[in-house]
């Protein structure tokens, strides 16, 4: 053979190899398993511990390469938002094999984002227009101002708030400057309308020393060291700088001082908090209205429902706590409960949906100790056609001596209902 001759046919052998090597064996198939849920419970560090404790166990049983294990676990997200993460998941074009497993619904209580949504499917939510435009260089002062004549504040006859906002005459007229009845009831805490005062002009206090003070004071309320907390930030507030986080920060630790015994003192708090910043969404007082609005019952829930629907009457469909508020509309527990119970499994059925039209299998699970989702997910879900976990017994069968027990407690359950799955 000529030396021609046997290079051509090295080159042929070559590039075959590597074209088998790229293309001609198989990539094994794997399967995917994204863990997915609020870090109420678990928390960041537990929900990692759980789903790294599950890969482990995965490997031992099925090898290294079979599955991989992702975790997707985020301090309040509602089960509407698993619903929304699912589906950009699962919208990711590739080959491998997809199990679902939740640990939602706690959230639901407290973060209301998307119950109207929900409302709205079950036509029973009709949007309501802004009357006050966000974008308006007024905006904040001219809700302030139609707030304070619903309220029937003296701050609304503020030369600042007559000299620009004569609109608000006509409010004054129907409240006959005193609280105007809402559904029957009148507000007894009035909120302070500092943006409407002479003196709200903030004094921009900032940088390393105003967030090192603002972290020992949450520090403070963390460790219960309540009076200490609550002198740093008072002393804050006496600079001016007007900042709705100061006020969630204090809304926060009168509801956790004194048991329950500093609550109107909280929601004038959160009041303040939002009528400092009413068009910023992100304004944590928003959330602090909402979880006293789930969390509490009797009197101060009327006067969470009057600040509400007068809030709902200017910024329309703008603000997802306030609009949640209002469409549960009661102070009722009971009633609140069941509505939020209602959505949580309307979610369920939505994410199992998808899930099947997906070719992905889904698992919900309940939460390893106490919470208010438990009993009522299994009583629902038990004996449905959605695979459940009962996490029920994890508590009991951890080892309290050892901080991570359960965790892998919580892993071990969700392994032994994949098993199943498998075997099928």
């Amino acid at each position: 053979m000529s030396r021609s001759a046997f290079k051509v046919i090295l080159s042929c052998v070559l590039v075959n190899v590597l074209f088998c090597i790229a293309y001609g064996a198989p990539k094994q198939k794997k399967t995917d398993i994204f863990c997915i849920g609020d870090s109420i419970i678990l928390g960041n560090k537990g929900s990692q511990i759980y789903s790294n404790t599950l890969q482990m166990l995965l490997d031992k049983e099925y090898g290294a390469n079979k599955f991989s294990v992702y975790n997707y676990s985020f301090f309040d997200m509602n089960t509407t938002q698993c619903l929304q993460l699912i589906n950009d998941l699962l919208s990711k074009p590739d080959n491998n094999e997809k199990f679902i497993i939740i640990t939602a619904g706690e959230a639901n209580y407290y973060n209301p984002g998307g119950f109207t949504d929900y409302l709205a499917s079950e036509e029973k939510y009709v949007p309501q227009s802004a009357f006050i435009d966000g974008s308006d260089i007024d905006a904040v002062k001219k809700l302030n101002t139609g707030v304070a004549s619903m309220y029937g504040s003296p701050a609304v006859h503020s030369d600042k708030a007559s000299l620009y906002y004569t609109f608000s005459m006509a409010y004054r007229s129907i409240t006959g400057h005193s609280p105007k009845k809402i559904e029957g009831y009148s507000p007894k805490i009035i909120p302070s309308f500092l943006v409407l005062s002479e003196d709200s002009v903030p004094n921009m206090v900032s940088g390393d020393s105003f967030n090192a003070r603002y972290k020992l004071a949450w520090e403070f309320i963390n460790s219960k060291r309540y009076n200490e907390a609550e002198t740093i930030l008072k002393e804050m507030l006496r600079t001016k700088f007007l900042d709705p986080a100061l006020y969630y920060a204090l809304g926060s630790l009168y509801l956790m001082d004194s048991g329950n015994l500093r609550i109107n003192e909280a929601l004038k708090m959160f009041e303040d908090g939002i009528l400092l910043s009413p068009f910023d969404k992100t304004n944590q007082c928003y959330k602090g209205l909402s979880v006293m609005y789930m969390s509490y019952d009797g009197k101060i829930i009327a006067e969470v429902l009057y600040f509400s629907r007068v809030m709902k009457s200017y910024l329309g469909e703008r603000i997802p706590e306030i609009n949640s508020i209002t469409a549960i509309n009661t102070a009722d527990n009971y009633i609140k409960e069941n509505m939020v119970r209602e959505w949580i499994i309307s979610d369920i059925k939505k994410i199992d949906k998808l899930c099947k039209s997906k070719n992905a299998r889904l698992f919900v699970t309940d939460y390893p100790i106490d919470s208010k989702v438990n009993g009522f997910l299994s009583n629902t879900l038990s004996f449905g056609a959605i695979e459940f976990i009962d996490n029920k017994f994890v508590s009991k069968n951890a080892d309290p001596s050892r901080e991570n027990s359960i965790y892998e407690e919580t892993a071990k359950n969700v392994m032994e209902a994949i098993n199943k799955q498998m075997k099928k």
